[in-house]
């Protein structure tokens, strides 16, 4: 018998997930994520960017500088988004945008953006 949502007293919480009423056999479906801020200015990090995914991290990539670059062609930065986004497809992760600077990347379904 699933145990319910509600704690039978307000006593003895030790974990969030005993706050949450969740039991012990939940847990493994439960991933730990890191949120992270990266300073994305220049496509060489794209790599780099690719394995703090892989290691589950949701990137906030303050991408200002890489986007006010004068010698960047727009090609090339749309290449890179692609690659990224190609990336996030396969590992069900997600990318959005944060106003005029700032993207966001989820590493897999476990996290999504809502738009």
């Amino acid at each position: 018998m699933p145990r319910s949502w509600k704690k039978e007293n307000n006593e003895g919480f030790e974990s969030p997930m005993d706050i949450l009423g969740l039991s012990p056999d939940l847990l493994p479906s439960f991933q730990k994520f890191f949120i992270k801020k990266y300073n994305f200015n220049s496509l060489s990090q794209i790599p780099e960017i690719k394995s703090h995914l892989r290691n589950r991290k949701i990137l906030i990539l303050d991408a200002e500088d890489l986007f006010g670059r004068k010698d960047l062609q727009i090609e090339e930065l749309k290449r890179a988004i692609d690659e990224l986004k190609e990336f996030l497809k396969k590992s069900g992760g997600s990318i959005g945008r944060i106003g005029d600077k700032y993207l966001i990347l989820t590493p897999n379904s476990q996290v999504r953006i809502s738009n």
